[in-house]
Formats: structure tokens, C-alpha cells, sequence
């Protein structure tokens, strides 16, 4: 069996952002909701898929918040002009029988873990639209992140498998988590260690293999002082 499921927030917004406003007659905005069926009809095309999901946040706090209160407090709120859409969007999907998934206290990026890890289990395949490359950890033998974008008000989308996640970064996609550990994620406003970007945290966990691995080797000359203080 082969799964399609989409991050239903993030191609959304990549959509919103991606495609000039457009609006009805009626002054409805449109942008988000045609750039997103645009998306789903060429990842329909290319996957051909026997079972789609599309996974959607919910605005209740998740455990996340509940764990550590600055967690995404630098983000502004949805725009009018695109929570318009939201609804409508649904509506739409569920009239064209595509199954939306959602669930208190969690996020599209957990449902996505969850169904690409059940279809992994089983031996199916599983391909996760989006346009997180947080996702890219989901990534091994059995589960490809298809990542999601726009040009020129044209969707398109890369194809992110083991081979591909090892060629740009150097490590094994589960070994993003450890390279997101020491980095931290600003777009989230999760800390980090200070001072210690992308690509040196991708250079520590390529020598050192992951946290623990860092911390063992804590006075290698490869830290700099500052570094190792921080």
C-alpha cells in the first residue's frame, strides 16, 4: 500500500504566501484554497497514492506549550485574509471524500510521525507533503518527505529520501533531531546552544554522532573554547 499525507497548515500556507491574492466577485478570498488543490492534484499525480490523509492543527494549546511556555510565542497570529480560507478549504476537501485528520494537544507534524511510522511498520510506503523540513527526521527506508513550494504561482516539489537527506546534510535524517538539539529552531523560539548555528551543529554531530557523543568528547580541540563554555 502506498500513503499520501499532507501537512495540511504548512501547504496551506505555503499557498497563501506563494500565490498573489486572489478573491470571488463577492471579495472571498481564494489564493490559499487554489494554490492548495493545485498542490494535492500534482501530488496526486505523482504519487498515486491508494490512501490519502491530510493532517491539520487545532487551535488548542499542545503538549508542546504545555512543556515549555515560549514554544512558538514569537509567531503572529493566522491573517484574516487566509483564516477566511481555512474552513472553506475543509469543507471542500471532505465534498471531494479526502480524510482530514486532527487531535487536541497535538500538531499536523505529530500526526504525520504517527501515520508514516504505522505504514513503515507494516512494510507500506508513505510520502509526507509538506513544506517542514522538520519532517525530514521521519525520513528511512519506507517514508519520503515530498517537500512543498511554490514559484511563480506554480507548485512544485522535492523529493527528499535517505540518499538525498545524507547528500545535503551529512548525517542520518534521525540525527537532524540531535543537529536541532544543538541549534535550537528560531522559527519555533526554541533555544539552542549559543552561538552554535546549522552548520556547525552539522559538523559536531558529523564527528561526534549525536549529543551524547558531543558532551563525551567536550574538550576535543574541534570545540572552541566559547563553544564548549556555551
Amino acid at each position: 500500500m502506498k500513503l499520501l499525507v499532507l501537512d495540511g497548515n504548512s501547504i496551506l500556507n505555503r499557498a497563501f504566501y506563494g500565490i498573489k491574492v486572489l478573491t470571488t466577485k463577492a471579495g472571498d478570498y481564494t489564493n490559499g484554497i487554489y494554490g492548495f488543490l493545485t498542490m494535492l492534484n500534482k501530488l496526486l499525480e505523482e504519487t498515486a497514492p491508494d490512501g490519502v490523509a491530510i493532517a491539520f492543527d487545532q487551535k488548542a494549546p499542545t503538549f508542546r506549550h504545555k512543556a515549555y511556555a515560549g514554544y512558538k510565542s514569537n509567531r503572529k497570529g493566522m491573517p484574516e485574509e487566509l483564516a477566511q480560507q481555512m474552513p472553506v478549504l475543509k469543507e471542500l476537501l471532505a465534498d471531494l471524500g479526502f480524510v482530514m485528520v486532527s487531535k487536541e494537544g497535538y500538531e499536523a507534524d505529530d500526526i504525520l510521525g504517527t501515520l508514516s511510522a504505522a505504514a513503515a511498520a507494516r512494510g507500506d510506503e508513505c510520502y509526507l507533503a509538506t513544506g517542514d523540513r522538520d519532517s525530514l527526521q521521519l525520513v528511512n527506508d519506507h517514508v519520503t518527505v515530498l517537500l512543498a513550494a511554490t514559484r511563480m504561482g506554480r507548485s512544485e516539489t522535492v523529493v527528499m529520501d535517505k540518499a538525498a537527506v545524507e547528500e545535503k546534510y551529512g548525517v542520518s535524517p534521525k540525527q537532524l533531531i540531535e543537529v536541532k538539539s544543538l541549534m535550537g529552531d528560531t522559527s519555533d523560539n526554541i533555544p539552542g546552544v549559543k552561538g552554535i548555528g546549522e552548520k556547525t551543529a552539522l559538523a559536531l554531530i558529523q564527528q561526534f554522532g549525536s549529543m551524547e557523543g558531543v558532551y563525551e568528547h567536550i574538550d576535543d580541540p574541534a570545540i572552541k573554547p566559547k563553544q564548549r563554555e556555551n
